[in-house]
């Protein structure tokens, strides 16, 4: 699973974490704080899931009492249970979980290791490129890429050939 981060809705057919309190879009999975009336907001228009940046668990479960058919991302809280997925740094490798990539650099280290996802932070990303990489349209090296892998590739150097 690759989802997006960045501050603005971007054009791409990929699931987009965007600081807000309504999901305005399909693909827009809203990223909410310790506020009440932004998470009942974001809880009741959402489709794809909420993240929830919180480090009390009383959010979570007011989250799950809300919508308990909806995935709750936690970001800054180590929990894991059914419906709720926890984000980490890609510094601090847990096991399987969705972690936060600001840069090629931070998704070397990921490379090999089993993970749930990856919420890549749109400035150290391009949208577009990645979009081609989640559909399997950029060609690497390797013989059996997965995603990460095909991020990682110079995949540029291919596009400009074309």
């Amino acid at each position: 699973m690759i989802l997006l981060y960045g501050e603005k809705f971007t054009d791409v057919d990929l699931p987009q974490v965007i600081p807000t309190c309504e999901s305005f879009d399909a693909r827009v999975i809203p990223l909410v704080g310790e506020d009440l009336q932004c998470l009942h907001s974001a809880l009741r228009k959402a489709s794809r899931g909420v993240v929830l940046k919180t480090r009390s668990r009383l959010w979570i479960s007011l989250a799950r009492e809300l919508r308990a058919d909806l995935t709750i991302y936690v970001w800054g809280l180590p929990l894991r249970r059914r419906g709720v997925i926890p984000i980490y740094p890609a510094a601090e490798y847990r096991g399987p979980a969705v972690y936060y990539v600001k840069n090629r650099h931070d998704l070397r280290a990921l490379v090999g290791k089993t993970v749930d996802g990856f919420l890549l932070d749109a400035r150290g990303f391009d949208p577009r490129a990645v979009e081609l990489a989640v559909k399997g349209e950029l060609r690497c090296d390797c013989v059996r890429c997965d995603v990460a892998e095909r991020l990682l590739c110079n995949w540029y150097r291919e596009v400009e050939v074309l």
